[in-house]
């Protein structure tokens, strides 16, 4: 808690600068709490509202559900949500976002400060999909087979991410989110988070270039 406030200090005057854009810090919610959804709730509202700034990201993986963001948003919460694999999760995940905004406008309560981040993770989708390609290559009939396989090793990640970002920019740009961007509403950020160096520079470089 001492280390995550001091860092919110630091960068305050950077988010002060960037009118709430920038100069966030993440404090995580614990891993034990991960699939106890009213416990996540209850502590990611404790650990907000003890640090008493702005520039807080409550932290906490997306088996927490929707539920959780929906909850935390409407009540002003900034939200991290973390560990994001799937395309269809992010989906979910975004409408929860959405559905919280909309819910604090209909209390008539401001959401012109509300700051939120889907952080979507790319290399450990390799992880397991090149394993899989792995037994797939050695029980490869043909080198035709084999060259096809062989092909596709270090491409589901991006490939997966990018299906993602689309959506992300189809949601952020629809009807729906206009309406609330016109009250003061921002973006909900979408992050690819690349933990493991698998992945190059330059396939990130193009991912995000696309």
């Amino acid at each position: 808690m001492e280390d995550v406030s001091d860092a919110a200090d630091l960068l305050w005057p950077a988010y002060q600068s960037a009118n709430g854009q920038d100069g966030f810090v993440s404090i995580e919610v614990s891993p034990d709490l991960a699939y106890d959804t009213p416990a996540t709730i209850s502590e990611a509202r404790r650990l907000f509202s003890s640090l008493g700034k702005r520039t807080y990201w409550s932290k906490f993986p997306d088996e927490a559900g929707s539920p959780a963001i929906e909850q935390l948003t409407s009540e002003g919460v900034n939200v991290n949500v973390t560990l994001l694999f799937s395309t269809e999760r992010y989906e979910e995940i975004a409408e929860a976002y959405l559905k919280g905004l909309e819910r604090r406008v209909s209390q008539g309560q401001p959401i012109h400060e509300i700051a939120s981040v889907a952080s979507f993770f790319v290399s450990r989708v390799d992880t397991l999909a090149d394993k899989l390609l792995e037994a797939r290559l050695s029980s490869a009939a043909s080198k035709a087979e084999k060259d096809k396989i062989a092909s596709l090793f270090g491409k589901a990640a991006v490939a997966n991410a990018k299906i993602a970002y689309k959506k992300y920019r189809s949601i952020f740009s629809s009807k729906r989110f206009l309406a609330l961007k016109a009250k003061g509403g921002n973006l909900q950020r979408y992050c690819g988070e690349v933990p493991e160096p698998k992945i190059p520079t330059t396939a990130i470089l193009s991912m995000w270039r696309s």
